[in-house]
Parts: structure tokens; sequence; C-alpha cells
């Protein structure tokens, strides 16, 4: 068969779809002559957007549901990969008219809507999302994927995002100075430190160490807790970078820094994809470890879990219950050793 355009899906969040670019990338070394169209939620379009073995990109906020159904047709796929599946991008698939359907059998329906699913069983966490999404990529053709595999993870900065990114360094970091980049919020996919754990780790890391500043970034939306996160410490030395504008101008602050410092959230993986220096905060849970959800692709990187000796942590709970002095000292002594 023939295979002359790919729809392939992502539709959920900045990390899962970081690490769904080396799926995207194997579709184009297996297939350099066709088209590939990937489908996104609109807060990630800038990344996939950008990179150059893609030829079209659809935000699927743009539509209602029956509209993007109703036209989905109008790609003429040949194949459908959903590399994240729901009830929607199921109805998505079915209605496509692409031939090869491939996606992870899961539920019961999803028997009847791919063709050439995977069993995956990804709730068992045996092995990363990435490598997950490259299965889904090998079935395709799985002596294509094995004579042409080639691990790529890059996402790609335009010059508008790195002049954000250098204004707000020359404005606010004095030359000369360490740079550690610290994201401090996430959305609740995993456990994270309480804010004025935060505040305290910051306070710490700072404390004798005159060539350390720290960047908080931030959405927009999140600047006036991150204005509370400043308090009692030395604000000359912490900055925050709020950003209202697109995903990349945050990656282009990454990319300038030192030390990347976060939980299991989508600037982690930016800054994986971006090959920096990270300190990883992560649960021991299997759903949410390191073995399900770290950095793909970067060897640069330490994991602290401090619920790793815990038998009674509550993972209900936002934050870690686990989490200590002791923790907090080693992750500042594990800061310090990397950013020198």
């Amino acid at each position: 068969m023939e295979i002359k355009r790919i729809l392939v899906s992502r539709t959920d969040k900045i990390g899962d779809l970081i690490l769904s670019i080396p799926s995207f990338f194997m579709l184009r070394k297996m297939y350099p002559e066709a088209e590939i169209t990937v489908l996104v939620r609109k807060y990630n379009y800038e990344i996939v957007k950008n990179l150059p073995y893609i030829d079209r990109v659809v935000k699927i906020d743009d539509y209602t549901e029956k509209s993007l159904i109703d036209k989905i047709g109008y790609f003429k796929a040949d194949v459908f990969i959903a590399l994240y599946n729901d009830a929607f991008i199921s109805k998505l698939a079915k209605k496509s008219g692409a031939k090869l359907r491939i996606g992870p059998y899961s539920k019961l329906s999803s028997f009847f809507v791919f063709n050439r699913g995977v069993f995956q069983k990804r709730s068992k966490s045996v092995k990363n999302e990435a490598e997950y999404n490259l299965d889904l990529i090998r079935k395709l053709n799985p002596a294509l994927f094995k004579k042409n595999y080639e691990l790529n993870t890059e996402i790609v900065l335009e010059d508008k995002n790195r002049e954000v990114a250098d204004k707000f360094y020359n404005d606010t970091v004095p030359k000369g100075r360490k740079v550690l980049v610290i994201n401090p919020f996430m959305g609740g996919s995993a456990k994270n430190l309480k804010d004025e754990q935060y505040t305290s780790l910051i306070r710490k890391i700072l404390q004798g160490n005159d060539n350390i500043d720290v960047i908080l970034t931030v959405h927009i939306s999140d600047e006036e807790r991150a204005q509370k996160l400043l308090e009692n410490l030395d604000e000359s030395r912490v900055h925050i970078f709020a950003n209202g504008g697109g995903l990349l101008n945050t990656a282009a602050v990454i990319e300038k820094c030192d030390l990347y410092l976060g939980g299991s959230t989508g600037p982690t993986h930016i800054a994986g994809a971006l090959q920096k220096n990270i300190v990883g905060i992560y649960p021991k849970l299997k759903t949410q470890s390191t073995t399900r959800w770290g950095v793909f692709g970067n060897n640069k990187v330490e994991y602290l879990i401090p619920d790793y000796k815990s038998k009674k942590e509550d993972y209900s709970h936002k934050y870690f219950d686990s989490y200590n002095e002791e923790l907090e000292n080693l992750l500042v002594k594990t800061v310090l050793s990397k950013i020198q």
C-alpha cells in the first residue's frame, strides 16, 4: 500500500506532546515523501508548527467536535495514528476514511476503531511515554521503522523567541551570574512542592552563593502567586518571567539558563528537549514516576524522589507529604553541585 498522507493526533498536555516528537520525526524518516498532518491543542500549536518535517498542524480547538468530524475526511489520509485516544479521537479516526488506523487497544470500543491497534497497558508504566508512542509508529511498518530508526527530541525556537529571552536576561540578570530556572507551578498531574517550600529552597540555594540568580518561569495568570513566593527573599536575585505570549518564549528563557529545576510538567520536558542540565522532582508512584514520565533522550538529569522511602504517602494530595528538611538539604546540595 502506498502511503501518501498521514494524520497523527496528540491532543493532550504539553509534556505529552514533547514526548511525541520522536514519533513525529520517525514518521518523516520512514515516509520522506508523505504529507504529515498533526492534530494538537491550541497551546501546543507553536511547538509542532516549527518542526521542519511536519507539513500541516491542525488546532482542534478551532472547531466544534461535529465540524471537525465532518471535515476530517477532507484530509484523505491513508493512515490515522492516535498517540493518545479518547472518545472524540476515536470518532475522528473512524470518520477519517484512513485504511490503516493505529492506536492503543484499551477499552472495548478501541477494537472497533483501530485495525492495527497495539496492546500497551500504559497504566502499568513499564516504559517511558515516548517509547509507548514509538511502539505505535513501529506498528505501521516494523521493518521500515528498524531500518530508519533515529532518535530526535529537538524543539525549534525562532529568533523572535530568543529576542524575548535576551531582553529579559539583559534587563534582570547581571553578567557573569549562573542562572537557575525554576518552574514552580504545575497543573496537578503529579505531586509537587508547596509554594512555601519553594521559597525556603530558593533561600537556601542563594545563601552564601552570590554568583547565582534564580528565574521563576510561570504563566501570566500565576504572576501574583509567584510574587508571593518572593516574600522574605532577596528580590534583586530572583526574577519572574510571567509568560503571556507563546510557549516558545518560555523555552527560550530555559535555553539560556545553566540549570533547570522542576517537577513532572511540560516545561521540564521542554528543558529535556533543549538538552539542559536538569534537576527533576518526581514521585515514586508508578503512573507518575520517572520511568513513565521522566525526561526522554537527555542523560543530564538528576531526579529527587521525595517519597522514595515513604510507605504512607497519600497520592490524592497535590503536594508531597514526605518532603522534609533532610530532603530539602539534599535538593540544595544537588542543585549547587550541578550548577557550579
